[in-house]
């Protein structure tokens, strides 16, 4: 791998610390500590109208007032939580797929198609075989519109955890996922939030491709009642239409994922703007 090289970006939108009116917390896969401790940061691009004819929990949802999508970065994992147009979760109803997905920037030529992206497989939830996973691109069955996107085990196992996948070879520390049930809004009703944590050190010693590359663009994606194995057509978040043709205008804004080095070097200037800067190797 290449550090020699430094990064800056500019992240539109001021930190969030965002709080959870009488909310209820499951912890669904694993159990951090250290979630309390995250600063949520807003991404752009990801608000999205609620769609009626969705069930709640799989309903991508934020505007202006209380932010669709947020990321973050504290003790080496990075976290991204998406807000769903869902009260309770008090019943664990998830039987489903969620999908962070990742179109790391610079890296291959897919026309803007995911390269990566992290899936909580709740439908077959054992963390054993499924749970949390790593997945690609399923290039030889995608489509190029947004609700023909099929992504694959990074392990190419689809029954159990091979050593490159999140809590792999017996690992229990590469990932985690939890609901937050109960967040109100200003303009959206009673919210939850469903937030994935993923260590870096996983992904430098698994994925380097996403550590390789410091900026990416991100989507929200669910399949209704299936494994993560189907296309990914229930909903996409940033109020897209499921039938476009995937491109760069459907991604969030662009955001950077420091080193693990650097995960500690993130700034908070005046204006709302965060600054990420590190020169590696040197």
């Amino acid at each position: 791998m290449v550090y020699g090289r430094c990064l800056k970006t500019a992240v539109s939108g001021i930190l969030f610390a965002v709080s959870a009116a009488s909310a209820d917390t499951i912890q669904q896969i694993g159990s951090y500590s250290g979630w309390d401790s995250v600063e949520w940061n807003a991404i752009g691009g990801l608000n999205d109208a609620a769609d009626t004819s969705l069930d709640g929990r799989l309903d991508f949802i934020g505007d202006s007032a209380d932010a669709g999508g947020y990321w973050g970065i504290h003790d080496d994992y990075v976290f991204f939580r998406m807000r769903l147009n869902f009260a309770s979760v008090t019943a664990d109803p998830f039987h489903d797929s969620h999908f962070v997905l990742i179109d790391a920037v610079g890296y291959g030529d897919d026309g803007g198609l995911p390269d990566y992206g992290f899936v909580w497989d709740s439908q077959s939830n054992s963390s054993d075989n499924h749970g949390l996973e790593m997945s690609i691109l399923d290039s030889k069955n995608s489509g190029t519109t947004w609700d023909s996107i099929k992504m694959d085990d990074i392990d190419g196992l689809s029954g159990q955890k091979g050593t490159v996948d999140i809590n792999g070879d017996g690992r229990d520390t590469d990932g985690y996922v939890q609901s937050v049930d109960g967040v109100a809004t200003e303009n959206l009703g009673t919210t939850t939030f469903l937030d994935f944590a993923v260590s870096l050190s996983y992904l430098t010693n698994q994925v380097s491709a996403l550590t390789e590359n410091s900026s990416w663009r991100v989507q929200f994606g669910s399949i209704d009642n299936s494994n993560d194995h189907n296309a990914i057509d229930a909903d996409w978040a940033g109020d897209i239409d499921l039938t476009s043709s995937v491109s760069e205008s459907g991604w969030s804004e662009t955001i950077a994922i420091p080193e693990p080095a650097a995960a500690g070097l993130i700034l908070i200037f005046g204006g709302g703007i965060l600054i990420t800067k590190r020169i590696f190797g040197r």
